[in-house]
């Protein structure tokens, strides 16, 4: 049970990564840049990830990973990473000469093979940003926190944290709240999961006044806190 407890964690954090990822820029699709043509859970323990250059998407190379290994789920994004910078050169040398397909006319080969290892460690800034955005737009509702503040944008900064802006629900003040995107020895944090849901009593017992304001005059808001040290 639990090894298939953490197999489900690591699909459900791998299918949340990937699925934004069959939108892609206008236009053609960049040279040696393969995007995303299907995710496909096999069983219970493997995931495969097929990627394609075919304009029609009619085929593809399907790269199989395993879901958990030595009760340990997959570093899902370690494999997003991975899928984000893999080169067709590299997809077609694993391919060979001889290859096995599914029904659906992809290739398919073992993650290793593709030069894949399972390196566990934190996941990309823009990551981290994504899962946090995601639950700023689509994981609120009542009574979670939108009786309390609703989103109302972000604003990157350079080097520095991140700017995310709030709306009081029923006053309707927006506020600047600058998150910290890296700890103090430069690498990238993540767990971003929780802040909605903290940020909710902060906002409500009016904590956040009692945070570091930054004197620094933004176009979108009325004031901007240092959270850097609260996250």
């Amino acid at each position: 049970m639990e090894s298939t407890d953490a197999a489900d964690a690591a699909f459900s954090y791998l299918a949340r990564n990937l699925i934004p990822l069959v939108v892609i820029p206008p236009g053609p699709l960049p040279r040696n840049r393969p995007r995303l043509r299907g995710l496909v859970r096999v069983g219970d323990d493997r995931v495969r990830v097929a990627l394609t250059v075919d304009p029609s998407t009619a085929s593809g190379v399907a790269i199989e990973f395993p879901l958990t290994e030595g009760g340990e789920p997959l570093p899902a994004e370690a494999v997003v990473d991975f899928l984000r910078t893999l080169n067709v050169e590299d997809l077609g040398r694993a391919v060979g000469h001889l290859p096995r397909y599914d029904n659906h006319r992809n290739a398919v080969v073992d993650a290793e093979s593709v030069g894949f290892r399972a390196l566990r460690g934190g996941s990309a800034t823009d990551l981290n940003l994504f899962a946090l955005f995601s639950l700023l737009v689509h994981g609120g509702g009542f009574p979670w926190f939108e009786d309390v503040y609703t989103f109302a944008g972000f604003m990157l900064t350079g080097d520095g944290p991140c700017r995310c802006y709030v709306r009081m629900t029923g006053a309707g003040a927006v506020y600047g709240l600058d998150v910290p995107l890296r700890d103090s020895a430069g690498r990238p944090l993540s767990g971003y999961t929780s802040l909605p849901q903290e940020l909710a009593p902060l906002i409500r017992e009016k904590d956040l006044f009692r945070q570091p304001q930054i004197n620094d005059e933004d176009d979108y808001c009325e004031a901007v806190y240092d959270l850097t040290q609260w996250v």
